[in-house]
């Protein structure tokens, strides 16, 4: 075997094993399709018909009008999506708990018919770039506080979902 062709055989595994948490499944060029005409007809309250959004779900007020196996497997969800943070926003000077957290979830509907979720999702994490963090938790306290907060669509069947390309992770600094 060339040397071209064993550097072009590990260039292809390495590409390969980049982490992507998005997934497709069964119709879900359908719903990316949806999600996009979601977006665009509810920029402004309210939605442009057919389309509405209510909120189903928010932890912060214990609000929820999901059944716990759908909240359960939203969560699973956002889990999964976060895990793409050590490719990308946990690159840079963050550090995160680990403890993915489902804020959030807008129910989207078409002509009264559930199409989908806009999930909320973050985890608690702390600004690096300014203090002595030396990759040890304890060195943290000296460190700003936050959390991680990044958004994605759902399918009903959460079989499909993908990042809302308008809401990658972003760090926010806790209230004080």
């Amino acid at each position: 075997m060339s040397f071209k062709t064993a550097a072009f055989a590990l260039l292809s595994l390495l590409v390969s094993s980049i982490t992507f948490a998005d997934q497709m499944g069964p119709n879900g060029d359908k719903f990316y399709e949806e999600a996009a005409h979601f977006e665009n007809a509810c920029q402004q309250e309210p939605c442009k018909a057919p389309y509405a959004k209510q909120l189903v779900y928010d932890q912060s007020s214990k609000f929820t009008k999901i059944s716990a196996q759908t909240r359960d497997a939203l969560k699973k969800v956002a889990v999964d999506q976060a895990q793409i943070w050590g490719d990308t926003i946990l690159e840079g000077d963050y550090y995160s708990s680990g403890r993915t957290r489902l804020d959030q979830v807008i129910g989207f509907y078409k002509d009264n018919q559930l199409v989908g979720y806009k999930i909320q999702y973050s985890e608690k994490a702390w600004y690096t770039g300014n203090c002595d963090f030396n990759g040890k938790r304890e060195s943290l306290k000296n460190c700003q506080e936050g959390r991680i907060v990044e958004g994605s669509y759902v399918s009903p069947d959460t079989q499909t979902y993908f990042s809302d390309e308008e809401r990658y992770a972003e760090f926010s600094f806790a209230e004080k």
